[in-house]
């Protein structure tokens, strides 16, 4: 039992601090991804692994990755960055 209690104070404690992993915390150019913790990240760059910015959670955070940066997408079939095309190809 106090092994679960102490489990549950961690956990609230994570979440408290977590907090902080925001716009205000992370620099331009960067998020806050949420995987085991959450941390700042770089936005993708070209070929990197991405989130679409449109799933990324109410406070603002992303799951695993980041977004592209501007003037990339984030493909959701490879879910990597890539050129954006203003073009059909």
């Amino acid at each position: 039992m106090l092994k679960f209690v102490v489990l549950i104070f961690v956990v609230i404690m994570a979440s408290t601090f977590a907090q902080q992993c925001g716009d205000s915390v992370c620099d331009a150019g960067s998020c806050c991804v949420i995987y085991s913790q959450r941390h700042c990240k770089k936005l993708g760059q070209l070929h990197d692994m991405c989130s679409d910015p449109n799933q990324g959670t109410d406070g603002g955070n992303f799951v695993f990755f980041c977004p592209c940066e501007a003037g990339l997408r984030c493909n959701a079939d490879t879910w990597s960055c890539h050129k954006e095309s203003s073009r059909s190809e």
